[in-house]
């Protein structure tokens, strides 16, 4: 146990130190909108938002239009905000096609536990996170240090598109 407190240096954690800031409580309120975005979908959605994720990803990867848009295109110049409008894009896209084509809003939020979906969306939420700071590196001045190793790296990226797949793992079947 010692050792697991001193790899996450808990072991000189206390609340008598402990502030939110500015930042920190921006960051709580990022965190209740999540909540309340995914709560308000419910599980079906959040699972086919979790989709068009996977789904526009990939295919802002392959896109092979970039170069064109960058030599033609007056809005934006910038290769790193043409690939986060395409991910934005074909999230979107993906996202209203898929929930017209899978829920007929017959799905509510009593089909799910509160704490999968809000696990699912908060995963969700790192997830795009990784994506945008890995498309965009500049962008990363504005997280703080302690924060980008957890989801401006590759190997970030990873594991935060494997953790939503873990997370159906370990779900509870209806």
């Amino acid at each position: 146990m010692a050792k697991l407190l001193n790899a996450f240096n808990l072991d000189s954690f206390s609340l008598s130190n402990f502030s939110l800031g500015s930042g920190g409580i921006f960051g709580l309120l990022v965190l209740v909108c999540i909540l309340l975005f995914v709560l308000s979908l419910g599980r079906t959605r959040t699972l086919i938002s979790l989709l068009s994720i996977y789904v526009a990803f990939v295919l802002q990867a392959v896109f092979p239009y970039f170069g064109w848009l960058q030599n033609n295109n007056y809005l934006a110049k910038d290769l790193a905000m043409l690939q986060i409008a395409a991910f934005a894009t074909a999230y979107i896209v993906s996202f209203l096609l898929l929930n017209r084509a899978v829920v007929r809003g017959h799905f509510s939020m009593a089909e799910a536990s509160f704490v999968s979906v809000s696990l699912m969306g908060l995963v969700q939420f790192g997830l795009v996170a990784a994506i945008i700071l890995n498309l965009a590196p500049d962008y990363q001045r504005f997280i703080p240090d302690y924060v980008l190793f957890y989801i401006a790296n590759q190997k970030a990226l990873f594991y935060w598109a494997l953790a939503p797949l873990v997370l159906l793992i370990f779900q509870k079947k209806d």
